[in-house]
């Protein structure tokens, strides 16, 4: 027998993988109740409707997305930035960049899921203006900007390379623009004494 007392975050998880698979428009609460092997009744009684269902969706979504960006950019090198590569592409391919880009879509009408991505956003920038410098260093590079902007223009870059990709980009075109992306990051904030050795 199931602990009801984690029917709301289960919901919320098949409700995240759902909209990953079918989107924003064919995602209903009888696909989620389905996914989740609950009644379609449960799912109205924890979130009331499709908007209450896709709130619950954007936190779970936002929660993992930075989590799994976390973890790839937690270490150092060379091995960092693949790590974030693979998360970018498994991202797409589990469908998450879409349910990602359909949220944010919603987002414009719907203030719930509009403060969700909000504060993935803030935090996702929180955690890159503090990686960024030692990561950049364990390249042999220094920033070249202030760690804020740089941190705005990886995310945007990066989030821009997994639409793309989601979008139908081929995986070698992304591959090409992800790694000129950080040799060009990397040469912009060469340091000096590697800059003289060359």
């Amino acid at each position: 027998m199931r602990d009801a007392s984690d029917t709301p975050e289960r919901i919320a998880r098949a409700a995240a993988r759902q909209l990953g698979t079918l989107g924003v428009a064919k995602l209903t609460v009888a696909t989620v109740a389905k996914a989740a092997d609950i009644s379609p009744g449960l799912v109205h009684y924890h979130f009331a409707t499709k908007a209450g269902l896709l709130r619950a969706a954007a936190e779970r979504l936002a929660a993992a997305r930075l989590e799994r960006r976390e973890r790839a950019i937690a270490g150092f090198g060379i091995e960092a930035v693949d790590r974030l590569r693979a998360v970018l592409e498994d991202d797409v391919a589990l469908g998450e960049e879409r349910a990602w880009h359909d949220l944010a879509a919603l987002a414009r009408d719907d203030e719930g899921i509009a403060g969700c991505l909000a504060r993935h956003a803030q935090s996702e920038r929180e955690r890159w203006i503090e990686r960024l410098p030692p990561l950049l260093t364990s390249l042999g590079a220094a920033p070249a900007i202030a760690p804020a902007q740089l941190a705005t223009l990886v995310i945007g870059c990066l989030d821009g390379l997994a639409q793309a990709l989601d979008r139908g980009l081929t995986a070698a075109a992304f591959r090409s623009a992800y790694d000129g992306f950080w040799l060009v990051l990397i040469g912009a904030g060469e340091q000096p004494s590697r800059a003289a050795r060359a």
